[in-house]
């Protein structure tokens, strides 16, 4: 198979190798050049042992010819001049192989007209085909006509059949093989084009996962170098009681940061690997928001961020995971707090529509554009904005949300302007 490809390779001019589709039918027309030289070639050796000379000379010619394309094709002839042109021949053949065999016979001419629109199909779609198609059926009926007529044709074979049998058997012959060839072409082309768009997706995946790699590992290394530092400061024996217990609190914070990488990181590896636990249970939201609120109380009033909450007088309950519900609201919180200046409000609001019950998180931070919202529930994207304390972003805080939504059945967003703070939200369906 390497030995044929590399025969084929010669012939093969360099825009060939664009993409696999136009290798694939380069290589075919090569072969297909060979095969059809090969064939006519023992048409010619039968036509000389038949004495049958002038049907010889027209399969010497066409062996000549179609052994010459292949060159004209590695000398820059465009392929489909060139396709047509194949097919072209093979037309002129099989019409004078009808006429010095003294009409149509199915098993001299059926392999010549049945190539025309098959070919055709396989190197130039359907279009191409059926205009050969037309031209196979036109020279059936144009030499069934002038035989009814009473022409003579060149006779080299003793007719003693009636050929109406044989118009009428070629014509659906012709027909039928083309439409097994289209069916065969069209599953052909909607395999490879389901192919590709896998290979477009793993392709995807590859860079995104050689991304997640090395952001990870650059986001893994900065805390390592800074412990390391910190870590040799602290060997050093005329370091104050003040700078020491500096470096301790600052490696503290290297280690929780790479703590929750490292936690964000696992999650969003068992998510995607389609192992994310999810327990759903009627729960009510109300409550639910109510504990949550009691137990931020302390860190919300440490950040100076005064948080509102307003939920409806009825108790809101649905079937679903409490703990991921609580785990999103606290994404949503804490990135509120975090963005979002000293002494500004963060507003938590629960509301129940006909469909779906919808929680959102609103704060009076710097807000995002068009374009960082575009992006926003994607791993590693971060805003443009800092947080207001030095804490760090990891980037996958709201893409752990997106995959739990999505695992939930829910719907998340984020409605923003730059300049007018964020709203985050949550909808989930009530069915």
């Amino acid at each position: 198979m390497d030995q044929a490809k590399d025969w084929r390779s010669f012939f093969l001019p360099a825009h060939a190798y664009e993409d696999g589709e136009s290798l694939r039918v380069y290589r075919f027309f090569i072969a297909t050049c060979f095969v059809t030289a090969f064939f006519a070639s023992s048409y010619f050796f039968m036509s000389m042992y038949m004495q049958g000379f002038l049907f010889a000379e027209n399969m010497a010619v066409s062996v000549g010819l179609f052994l010459t394309m292949p060159f004209l094709l590695r000398w820059g002839v465009p392929l489909p001049y060139l396709a047509n042109a194949f097919v072209a021949v093979i037309a002129i053949v099989a019409s004078l192989q009808i006429y010095w065999d003294g009409g149509i016979r199915t098993a001299n001419t059926a392999p010549w007209l049945v190539i025309l629109p098959a070919f055709a199909m396989m190197l130039q779609g359907t279009r191409v085909a059926a205009i050969w198609l037309l031209i196979a059926i036109m020279i059936i009926a144009g030499f069934s006509y002038f035989q009814y007529t009473g022409m003579k044709f060149r006779i080299m074979f003793d007719i003693s059949k009636d050929p109406l049998f044989h118009y009428l058997s070629l014509t659906g012959l012709v027909s039928l093989i083309t439409l097994i060839f289209y069916i065969s072409e069209r599953e052909r082309k909607k395999a490879q084009d389901n192919l590709k768009a896998q290979n477009t997706i793993l392709d995807k995946l590859s860079k995104e996962k050689t991304r997640f790699l090395q952001i990870a590992a650059h986001d893994l290394r900065n805390p390592l170098v800074v412990i390391k530092g910190l870590t040799e400061n602290l060997s050093d024996p005329d370091l104050s009681d003040e700078d020491r217990q500096a470096c301790l609190n600052y490696i503290g914070l290297s280690t929780e940061r790479m703590s929750e990488l490292i936690k964000n990181l696992l999650e969003i590896q068992v998510i995607d690997a389609g192992k994310m636990a999810v327990s759903m249970k009627q729960v009510s939201l109300t409550n639910l928001i109510n504990s949550y609120i009691a137990q931020t109380a302390r860190v919300a009033s440490v950040k100076q961020t005064n948080v509102y909450v307003d939920l409806p007088e009825t108790e809101i309950s649905l079937h679903t995971d409490p703990a991921r519900i609580e785990q999103i609201l606290d994404n949503y919180v804490s990135n509120a707090i975090k963005y979002s200046p000293i002494n500004s409000n963060v507003y938590i609001q629960l509301t129940e529509g006909d469909s779906h019950i919808s929680l959102t998180v609103r704060d009076e931070g710097p807000g995002l554009s068009t374009e960082e919202l575009a992006k926003l529930f994607k791993q590693f994207s971060t805003a443009s904005s800092v947080p207001r304390s030095g804490e760090h972003a990891t980037g996958l805080d709201l893409a752990i949300v997106k995959k739990i939504a999505d695992a939930l059945g829910a719907e998340v967003g984020c409605e923003s302007e730059k300049g007018k703070g964020c709203t985050f939200y949550i909808r989930l369906p009530k069915a």
